[in-house]
């Protein structure tokens, strides 16, 4: 057998995968306010599930880049479409919001931007095969 080379839209999904996980983590550490309210409220709860969360987004992203999941990929096509439609449904508070976390909520949708063109790549052609599980030639 001959070593499988991931393509360039898989890997570059990877790296921004990343990146929006950690421009996600830098917007909730942005916004203060919101984090000691879930603190206060849950007692700490909040704090667990956060890294619980965080931890399940590493998963996932192994299983999509390096383990070739076709259906974790068709998920995450999902779970986009849907945050992207949460996100709409808050359209309307942008202007508060920005007025109280400006950092955090430009983060967020820094954040946002960055998954829906991570995600993108894993449609690409290079990706369908790849994710087909299609021999590849060597060094490809």
């Amino acid at each position: 057998m001959g070593v499988v080379t991931r393509p360039g839209s898989v890997v570059w999904y990877e790296r921004l995968a990343w990146s929006a996980l950690v421009v996600g983590l830098a917007s909730a550490a942005a916004n203060h306010a919101e984090f000691a309210k879930y603190y206060h409220q849950y007692h700490g709860g909040n704090l667990i599930l956060m890294v619980i969360v965080n931890a399940l987004q590493l998963l996932w992203i192994w299983l999509v880049a390096r383990r070739r999941q076709n259906w974790a990929r068709w998920i995450s096509l999902l779970w986009l479409m849907l945050g992207i439609l949460g996100t709409a449904d808050r359209i309307g508070d942008v202007g508060e919001r920005f007025q109280l976390t400006p950092v955090a909520t430009i983060l967020h949708y820094v954040a946002l931007a960055i998954w829906m063109v991570s995600v993108t790549l894993l449609f690409r052609g290079d990706a369908r095969e790849w994710f087909s599980r299609k021999r590849f030639a060597s060094g490809a």
